[in-house]
C-alpha cells in the first residue's frame, strides 16, 4: 500500500546500476538581479519586526540597564493602575520592563527580578484568567 503523497519508485530499491535514475532540481534564486527587481517580502515580515528590531528599541527605552541584559522576549499588554495603560512588556534575564505611550504620556517601568516575591494569575473579566499580578516587597 502507498501512502498519499509518497514517490512510488522508493518503495522499491533497484537491484542494478543501470536502474538507478538519479533526479536533478533547478533551484532558482529570488533575487533577479536587475535594475528593476524589488525585494520581495511577506506580509508577515513587513508587519512583524524582527528580535534585531525588538532588542534596539529595548536598549534604546530603557537606557539604566546594563549593556550585558539580554532581551528575552516582549508582548503586547496592558498595565492596570488609574487607567489602562496599552503597551509592551519587555522580559530580559533580569528584568521585567514595561513601556506605554498614549498621546505622548510615555510611562516607564522596571523592577528587577529578584526584587519579585510573587506572580499569580487573576481575572480581570470575573470569568476569565486574563492577568498577570507581580508583587514585590514595596508594591503590587
Amino acid at each position: 500500500m502507498v501512502e498519499k503523497g509518497s514517490d512510488h519508485s522508493s518503495d522499491k530499491s533497484p537491484s542494478t546500476p543501470e536502474q538507478v535514475v538519479q533526479r536533478t532540481y533547478s533551484v532558482q534564486s529570488a533575487r533577479s538581479g536587475g535594475k528593476n527587481s524589488k525585494k520581495s517580502q511577506s506580509w508577515y515580515n513587513v508587519l512583524s519586526p524582527t528580535y534585531k528590531q525588538r532588542n534596539e528599541d529595548f536598549r534604546k527605552l530603557f537606557k539604566q540597564l546594563p549593556e550585558t541584559e539580554r532581551l528575552i522576549v516582549d508582548y503586547s499588554c496592558a498595565l492596570q493602575r488609574d487607567i489602562l495603560l496599552q503597551g509592551r512588556l519587555y522580559l530580559s534575564e533580569n528584568w521585567i520592563c514595561f513601556y506605554s505611550n498614549i498621546f505622548r504620556w510615555e510611562t516607564l517601568l522596571t523592577v528587577r527580578l529578584k526584587d519579585i516575591c510573587s506572580m499569580t494569575k487573576e481575572k480581570t473579566a470575573r470569568l476569565i484568567p486574563n492577568a498577570i499580578q507581580v508583587c514585590t516587597d514595596s508594591e503590587k
